[in-house]
């Protein structure tokens, strides 16, 4: 398997390929791969980690503690979107990181699980030029590599195929967490008629509630978000998720704007290992 790699700037990204890499290359801290492929069906194209469903083990053979996941999730997603918007693909953000914009244009602290959309010929385009691209993403104090990976079932368009319902993902090669990417597709013989679109995750919506999409930042980096955002949020998490200042663990901040720790003592714990055990 050969991999493109990309060199991403500080402050932009440069989408030209500088050189080629083996897979084994793009490894760079574990030989051992950690996935969760026990009882599970040969088919399915993404295994996620033995120690988490948010981490990808062949990056990774642990979770990360608070403060370091925190860290490279902003990073992950920072890049991410940098990158879609030198390469001009059209993206925008959904599910719990949407919530996470609508609180305060940040990540959900207590969140490992990135979610964002593309258009269905988008996919086909990312499946066609940049499947299995490596990416650099430079910052003060140091940089991450990243890889862009398309699930081959992204062609399958409906729910069918309940394993492969990630369509593709962006990948820290360092950390092993990612960002789901699921493409939405137009259903024309959705029972509701014309205009409906869809995910494989089971998502769907009117695409008046989607387009045109409202341009924003996210962690400080310029989004993409539903036209009908509220809608969105309220249709998936009901009204008390907009207005709940208190949550798992979690109490939000209206003077600094931020979601911050009871017990901050505890930052330097396994934060997905306790959150999978205590909430």
């Amino acid at each position: 398997m050969r991999l493109s790699l990309a060199y991403l700037g500080a402050l932009c990204m440069i989408p030209s390929v500088f050189a080629d890499a083996d897979f084994s290359q793009v490894r760079l801290n574990q030989d051992v791969d950690m996935s969760r492929r026990a009882g599970l069906p040969a088919e399915k194209y993404f295994f996620e980690s033995t120690f988490s469903m948010h981490y990808d083990g062949r990056f990774a053979a642990h979770a990360l503690n608070y403060t370091e996941q925190t860290k490279a999730l902003r990073d992950l997603v920072r890049s991410y979107l940098m990158t879609f918007q030198s390469l001009g693909i059209e993206t925008w953000l959904m599910h719990g990181t949407l919530l996470g914009w609508w609180w305060n244009k940040q990540i959900l602290p207590w969140d490992s699980d990135l979610d964002v959309q593309v258009t269905e010929s988008s996919m086909f385009y990312l499946a066609a030029y940049y499947n299995m691209t490596y990416h650099r993403y430079r910052r003060i104090g140091g940089g991450r590599h990243y890889l862009l990976e398309v699930n081959p079932n992204y062609v399958v368009r409906d729910q069918s195929d309940m394993y492969n319902l990630i369509d593709a993902r962006w990948i820290d090669t360092v950390s092993g967490l990612f960002i789901d990417i699921t493409a939405v597709r137009y259903n024309l013989t959705h029972p509701q008629g014309e205009g409906m679109l869809g995910s494989k995750d089971g998502h769907e919506y009117r695409d008046t509630y989607l387009y045109p999409l409202r341009e924003t930042k996210f962690e400080g980096v310029k989004a993409k978000i539903p036209y009908k955002f509220r809608d969105f949020l309220v249709g998936e998490y009901g009204g008390k998720a907009l207005s709940n200042t208190e949550y798992n663990y979690h109490i939000f901040d209206e003077e600094k704007m931020q979601w911050v720790r009871k017990n901050p003592d505890e930052e330097g714990e396994p934060w997905v290992e306790r959150k999978q055990q205590g909430s």
